[in-house]
């Protein structure tokens, strides 16, 4: 991996702008279990790395069952005995509860913008980060045994090839799958491009102060470089000096305080 330098800028909490009750009890992270030490999910991750910013208390509850996920996927949070999905919803949920929203700042413009970037990673770079996962061989070598190595045999391949299966046509359906594989890797590059442009020599997108856009820009740019999916994303990801060494500063800023 690229060696980097951290950011300049310290990272630091964002103060409250209201104190309320309901600040005292932990928020429950209901999310897939860690592999690897990490958390596997860019979702889940920008969810974790936006409370920690955000100075929220949480506790995190892994589990792998859709169950009771009110969205039908993970992440989802209990607060107050409320279930809330996805994770922008809960996102906006905690900062009209907390008193806290680190894009107040932000111009009409500067809103747009980050929400561009952010749609950008999460409805089109995230289906790049499924191929080369799920799909890609190299991808696949590496999650099938840790996803399903704790399967059964002989239900473990079964298990393992439906649910490729599923999202091979789920890429499909939604049309990157439908592309060739250096084609879906340009496109990427082009969306990493755009953040690396749009970061500049600044240290957070959105210029001197944090805000949501990099809880999300983070948790993707860390999903790619810091596990062990040694697929041509993480290799055109390395290409970009700039963004590796932001995601590395925002690695470290964001480690819990001994």
């Amino acid at each position: 991996m690229t060696e980097v330098e951290p950011a300049a800028t310290p990272i630091t909490m964002i103060p409250r702008t209201v104190t309320t009750m309901a600040a005292v009890a932990p928020v429950v992270v209901v999310q897939f279990p860690d592999l690897w030490g990490r958390n596997v999910s860019p979702f889940g991750l920008k969810l974790e790395a936006w409370l920690r910013l955000a100075d929220i208390p949480y506790t995190v509850e892994p589990t792998a069952s859709l169950g009771k996920a009110p969205k039908g996927k993970l992440p989802y949070i209990r607060d107050e005995g409320r279930l809330i999905g996805d994770t922008t919803l809960i996102i906006e949920h905690l900062k009209s509860t907390r008193g806290i929203d680190p894009d107040a700042g932000l111009t009409e413009r500067e809103y747009a913008e980050a929400l561009m970037l952010q749609r950008m990673l999460e409805e089109h770079f995230y289906f790049a980060l499924v191929y080369s996962r799920w799909i890609d061989e190299m991808g696949w070598a590496t999650l099938q045994p840790a996803f399903f190595g704790h399967v059964p045999f002989p239900v473990r391949q079964v298990a393992a090839t439906y649910v490729r299966r599923r999202i091979r046509r789920m890429l499909h359906l939604q049309g990157m799958g439908r592309h060739r594989p250096s084609e879906i890797y340009a496109m990427a590059r082009n969306d990493l491009q755009a953040l690396a442009d749009y970061l500049g020599d600044r240290p957070f997108l959105m210029g001197e102060q944090l805000t949501t856009v990099d809880a999300v820009a983070y948790a993707f740019l860390a999903s790619v470089l810091y596990l062990p999916f040694e697929t041509e994303l993480k290799r055109v990801t390395q290409g970009f000096p700039t963004l590796v060494t932001y995601c590395e500063a925002m690695e470290q800023g964001l480690q819990p305080e001994d």
